[in-house]
């Protein structure tokens, strides 16, 4: 499966990315018997043109794909430790929210949220 999204602009591109990320992340692990770390990896490696880049598109990708480690594996993410930080750096980037609706800002919120909650101290 490779992954596209649609850029940054269109209508309803945030809930298009939203979904294909958390549809790979399912289909990899219950398709492929894959465990929470190699799903993640395996979305990490299918929208890396989405994340590379940086952007929005990065922002939503990382926060859907770290919100579902920390939601089934929390100790998984000190593996993630890098991308971890890169989300901490596009989070802070207010711009990056520009354009999105409530109703979208409110669940890139509760991603973020829910994934801050269960990010290990750093040592």
């Amino acid at each position: 499966m490779t992954a596209h999204s649609p850029t940054p602009t269109s209508p309803g591109s945030y809930y298009e990315l939203r979904c294909a990320v958390v549809e790979m992340f399912y289909e990899t692990m219950l398709a492929e018997g894959y465990t929470i770390g190699q799903a993640a990896s395996r979305c990490l490696v299918e929208f890396r043109q989405e994340i590379a880049p940086g952007g929005r598109d990065a922002l939503v990708a990382l926060s859907v794909i770290l919100s579902r480690v920390a939601h089934h594996d929390a100790p998984a993410l000190s593996r993630f430790a890098a991308e971890v930080a890169r989300l901490k750096q596009l989070a802070a980037q207010n711009e990056l929210r520009a354009g999105l609706s409530a109703a979208e800002h409110s669940r890139l919120r509760e991603d973020l949220s829910y994934l801050w909650e269960r990010v290990p101290p750093a040592t």
